[in-house]
């Protein structure tokens, strides 16, 4: 029994990149909500088990909402907003799951954020009544600088000031008149040619069928680390050609997709789509007002990858600098629950989704669904907690070194 949970773990990660892999299971070891991170798989098997969370109205989920899934970027019209930022297990589905992954995420960083029990408790408060109040309204709205007020505005104030070039020199390194991406081996591994190649060509080939070979004309490639769940899949870092050098060259994200980890437990029959790579960016579409720059769907060697700019307006909040400020953290998840309301009206009536009326009449009917889902998040935390526990005891004995894969 003990080695339950570590089992399922290893079993969810078969097939990534072992090197990057280890970086994922040392990162799950530091803290709950690295780990919380991690596995959202485990969360879905779970919650199956609650009838009330799968008996609301499907919305398109963003089927990994978490406090630090929620952050700028910069749109095609190239302001800045706040809004869900990561979509990799997006998928149509009841809209009381994303709530319920929420609060369990405010209630396990509730050590991070230097807040109590009963102040988390009041977060989740704060969320769940601004999230209900804004589905009962059923009108939709944006978080850009102008429309912003408190911790939020002074972030997105912060993010549109910085600069592609000061972004592009702290990535890039420029030698003999040449400018390549600079790895440091924390955020960038280099490539061997061959890998380049390959990436590169890709690049080439869909950027001729888009009538954009000039902007999308490589200049370096390079492996990219970052995030917590998504490590030990393929991601790339690619600069490329933009407007022309040295400032006008922008940096371009290249992320695998894989299917969403909630659609073995969800029971809701999914549109057909294409690959998994079309799924993300639609889903995109539909629950932000405005996508974030160049995104598109590509296909490079058989694999599918989801392809944006990678760009200095896209931050996400560091929760720690907060020190338990109850004012700022109040704004703030006010502001969420803004969102993910606004998210699910705007994209209502889309294969399969609620409409509007229908979410509007749940929000006002269904208030007294909210205790529950506030309990179970609590409830699910203690479980979480054991869980990290028996993942700790595993990790500490090597049962993720390479020689035991």
């Amino acid at each position: 029994m003990a080695t339950y949970i570590p089992e399922k773990i290893k079993e969810f990660n078969k097939g990534r990149i072992p090197e990057i892999l280890d970086l994922k299971y040392k990162a799950m070891r530091q803290d709950r909500y690295r780990f919380l991170r991690a596995v959202p798989f485990l969360f879905y098997e779970d919650a199956q088990k609650f009838s009330f969370l799968h008996d609301s109205p499907n919305v398109w989920l963003c089927g990994d909402l978490h406090l630090e899934n929620l952050g700028s970027y910069k749109g095609d019209n190239r302001i800045a907003y706040f809004d869900i930022n990561d979509f990799d297990e997006c998928l149509l589905g009841p809209c009381l799951l994303d709530v319920a992954r929420m609060l369990t995420s405010i209630h396990v960083a509730s050590a991070n954020l230097n807040i109590t029990r009963q102040q988390a408790n009041n977060l989740c408060e704060i969320f769940t009544d601004k999230y209900f109040d804004m589905l009962a309204e059923g009108y939709i709205r944006d978080l850009e600088k102008q429309t912003t007020r408190g911790a939020i505005r002074q972030f997105l104030r912060k993010v549109q000031k910085r600069k592609r070039k000061s972004f592009l020199k702290k990535k890039t390194v420029t030698k003999n008149n040449r400018t390549n991406i600079l790895i440091d081996h924390t955020h960038t591994l280099s490539l061997k040619n061959g890998e380049k190649r390959i990436i590169g060509e890709g690049i080439h080939s869909w950027a001729k069928k888009t009538g954009a070979s000039d902007f999308f004309r490589v200049k370096d490639i390079a492996f990219r680390i970052a995030g917590t769940s998504s490590l030990g899949i393929r991601r790339f870092v690619a600069l490329v050609n933009g407007r022309g050098a040295p400032n006008g060259r922008f940096l371009i994200d290249l992320k695998e997709t894989t299917p969403p980890c909630a659609e073995n437990f969800i029971r809701v029959a999914q549109p057909r789509w294409i690959n998994d790579a079309e799924r993300i960016v639609e889903v995109q579409k539909r629950i932000l007002s405005v996508p974030p720059a160049l995104l598109a769907p590509i296909e490079i060697g058989g694999v599918h990858y989801v392809l944006k700019e990678m760009q200095p307006a896209a931050d996400r909040i560091d929760y720690t600098i907060f020190h338990g400020n109850q004012k700022k953290l109040k704004n703030v998840l006010e502001n969420m629950g803004a969102i993910c309301a606004w998210s699910c009206l705007r994209s209502s009536g889309r294969q399969g989704s609620a409409i509007a009326d229908e979410l509007i009449s749940f929000a006002e009917k269904e208030r007294s669904v909210i205790k529950e889902i506030r309990n179970f998040a609590h409830n699910y935390t203690i479980a979480l907690e054991g869980y990290y526990l028996d993942y700790c005891r595993a990790y500490d004995k090597g049962y993720y070194t390479k020689g035991k894969r």
